[in-house]
């Protein structure tokens, strides 16, 4: 018997990272793959709101940032220079109340943690939701806010007298249209002329995170901290950008410090869950997870990435009761079901596992792969039972698959093998 695996949740099927600017966390415990690929991902604007569910902690900006596929991931050499520079300029010379040096303990781009030798599905779902975290902009839309309401409606990109206020306001309107290099250069000039406002700071922050240099963007966040060390803000986006360039140690440094400050803070606990699950450490990943579901009962995300860590336990018992959890909170998803049954399966409770992916095939009746699915649980309950019905019922699935996807060799053949069993076995209720 091979036991099909979980399907993707549509909250996790989300593009590969759309910058909103807004904190919320992603979903690493849905994991359906159809036979061949991965789905496409949906596009960002669809996923859901999870900040909005678990508290008021941070607005969405309005201009969605999207990073270009072609974004140089180092500083342009071109980007302008001041004459007049003062001594400490940008975040690596930093505001006199941080040290002017990076922690020696982190390499500039190397992780501090490596794979297992054999990675497990839920370590690549993880490391994949890490990825699409999105960064904190609740000081951003504050500042943009007042820069927006200061400045004329059409703010030269080049003024030609700058100040930090009108270089604040040229990177945002190079933000708004995605043209990241210029955004990160006029936010240095900003920082360059007045490397002790916190504002250009953030600003500055905000463009790098949105070119996706995050390296860059970690000693800025520093010093943020170095200035304010109770800023909640930039410790949770300081921890993003470590976890972005694979410091899981230190992100989990910072994530727990941000709930020992406040244990309430889920997003925090939530992206703790998904570092753990990230590097394999499932016995901690399934007790966040828990910790996560003690804050947030009504998240179906974590319920579903509590799930795929107890399948990876091999817990399957439990596993089944967690996506069962999710299912009820998400009925419309047919990943919810589809991940349902394939835990099912593997716990041998191949009934339930037929009623979930019939709920699943009523919801998507055009989708072959739950077709084909319920085709391979109906007939693993006829060998059990040897009761034709399932036997009929497992050919029919399999016939409607095809007809929905005519090139799957495979479960063409197994129609061939089948079709006469059906056709020629003694009835048998």
């Amino acid at each position: 018997m091979t036991t099909t695996p979980p399907r993707t949740n549509s909250s996790c099927r989300s593009a590969a990272w759309a910058l909103a600017l807004a904190a919320t966390v992603g979903c690493a415990g849905c994991r359906r793959q159809p036979p061949a690929a991965r789905p496409a991902r949906r596009p960002a604007a669809s996923q859901p709101a999870l900040v909005e569910n678990l508290a008021p902690r941070a607005v969405i900006v309005d201009v969605p940032i999207r990073p270009l596929a072609t974004q140089p991931t180092t500083r342009p050499a071109t980007r302008p220079t001041s004459s007049t520079k003062p001594a400490a300029t940008r975040p690596a010379t930093r505001p006199a109340t941080r040290p002017t040096t990076r922690p020696a303990t982190r390499p500039a781009s190397q992780p501090t943690t490596t794979t297992a030798p054999s990675e497990s599905r839920s370590m690549r779902t993880a490391r994949e939701a890490l990825a699409r975290q999105l960064f904190d902009g609740t000081a951003w839309s504050r500042i943009r806010a007042r820069i927006r309401s200061r400045s004329p409606a059409t703010q030269p990109t080049r003024p030609a007298r700058p100040s930090p206020a009108t270089l604040l306001a040229a990177g945002d309107g190079a933000l708004a249209r995605a043209d990241y290099d210029t955004a990160v250069r006029c936010m240095y000039l900003a920082v360059d002329l007045d490397p002790t406002q916190t504002d250009s700071l953030r600003c500055l922050a905000v463009a790098l995170v949105a070119a996706k240099r995050f390296d860059e963007a970690i000693p800025v966040y520093e010093s943020l901290l170095g200035a304010a060390p109770e800023d909640r803000t930039a410790r949770f986006n300081l921890a993003l950008a470590l976890a972005r360039v694979l410091n899981f140690r230190r992100a989990e440094l910072e994530y727990r410090r941000l709930v020992e400050s406040d244990e309430r803070f889920v997003q925090a606990w939530y992206n703790l869950a998904t570092l753990h699950q990230a590097q394999g450490k499932l016995d901690d990943a399934q007790r966040t997870w828990r910790k996560v579901l003690a804050l947030a009962p009504h998240l179906p995300s974590a319920h579903a990435c509590l799930a795929e860590v107890l399948l990876d336990l091999g817990r399957a018992e439990e596993a089944m009761g967690a996506y069962a959890e999710a299912a009820k909170l998400s009925p419309n998803e047919v990943a919810a079901w589809v991940n349902l049954a394939s835990a099912a399966e593997r716990a041998g409770s191949y009934g339930r596992a037929v009623v979930a992916l019939q709920k699943a095939a009523r919801l998507a009746p055009e989708d072959a792969d739950v077709h084909a699915r319920l085709g391979n649980v109906l007939i693993e309950l006829h060998r059990a039972t040897n009761r034709r019905v399932f036997l009929l019922d497992a050919v029919a699935a399999w016939r409607e698959s095809v007809r929905l996807d005519p090139t799957q060799q495979a479960l063409r053949e197994k129609l061939r093998r089948y079709e006469p069993l059906a056709a020629t076995r003694p009835a048998t209720h």
